[in-house]
């Protein structure tokens, strides 16, 4: 007659077996480190320093760049860029945005700039007080 001890023993290594089995089986071979292969290094040759170049200018031209006046930095409706799209963003983190993300400066970028903005577009000091030129994993690393 079988005891109830030997049914115990028979069914843990039964058990432990298996176990054993079903681990071995799971493994998968891990990739052999390979060392890598180092170049031999080639002769460098000197490099020639070349003069500098003199760059001739009349005062026409000079006085041509200065005179031209640059147009006011402003978002307004219609604008395109990348300015726009981080000011969209920066109303998808702060205020609201819904929708896409378009780099237009749409009728639902201006309602969202009248809302929290109080104005219909956005000056430079502005878009620099607020931190929209800032990409967001910058400003979560500071």
């Amino acid at each position: 007659m079988i005891r109830t001890n030997d049914l115990i023993i028979v069914g843990v290594g039964i058990g432990v077996s298996l176990l054993a089995v079903y681990l071995i089986k799971g493994q998968k071979k891990k990739p052999e480190m390979v060392e890598p292969v180092l170049q031999k290094r080639q002769d460098i040759q000197e490099i020639k320093e070349s003069e500098p170049i003199v760059k001739v200018t009349t005062e026409e031209a000079s006085y041509a760049t200065s005179s031209r006046e640059e147009k006011p930095w402003l978002l307004s409706r219609g604008s395109k860029g990348k300015e726009v799209e981080r000011l969209q963003i920066w109303l998808l983190r702060h205020h609201g945005w819904k929708g896409t993300i378009t780099k237009v400066f749409d009728q639902q970028t201006e309602r969202l700039v009248q809302k929290v903005f109080k104005a219909d577009s956005i000056d430079r000091a502005t878009y620099e007080k607020h931190q929209m030129g800032i990409p967001i994993h910058e400003l979560i690393k500071a």
